[in-house]
């Protein structure tokens, strides 16, 4: 007869082999990129964004002016570390000014583990920067997502 710790790993195993092999199908799958959880694949010429904790990393750091769509991505990979924070990321756009400071043109919110969401843009030459300014409390701590240097430049051509 087996014990309940043997049976609990292999419900384990049995999970997370379901979950890599859906994942790695292809098929819509959870790193696939979509709206959802199962959601489908980045919109064509779009620029791809994982948002990993704690970096933002785009799959390009220029494009030309004109409409531009961000593709934002929260991988599962994340999950193991979802208890030192970054449960929901967000991906901001915005202007970097002469003087320095950044005017936001457009975020989107709340993606969750495995998620994705699109932005879409018209914009002109300049300097932005990518952002996360998800904000979130871990216990009696505040983190900020932006200062744990979730941010990247990117560059618009003419």
């Amino acid at each position: 007869m087996l014990g309940r710790s043997t049976v609990l790993a292999a419900t384990a195993l049995a999970g997370v082999t379901l979950l890599v092999a859906t994942a790695c199908s292809g098929t819509g799958g959870m790193m696939n990129g979509g709206g959802g959880m199962m959601g489908g694949s980045a919109p064509a010429g779009s620029i791809t964004v994982q948002l990993r904790d704690w970096s933002v990393s785009p799959s390009q750091s220029s494009a030309p002016a004109g409409t531009v769509t961000f593709h934002a991505v929260h991988p599962m990979m994340d999950m193991m570390n979802a208890s030192q924070g970054g449960k929901t990321h967000a991906l901001t756009v915005a202007r970097k000014n002469d003087d320095g400071t950044y005017e936001v043109l457009g975020s989107v919110w709340d993606i969750g583990l495995g998620q994705s969401k699109d932005l879409t843009l018209d914009l002109s030459p300049g300097n932005y920067e990518l952002q996360c300014n998800v904000v979130e409390e871990m216990g009696a701590k505040t983190v900020s997502h932006y200062t744990q240097g979730m941010h990247a430049s990117f560059t618009v051509t003419a």
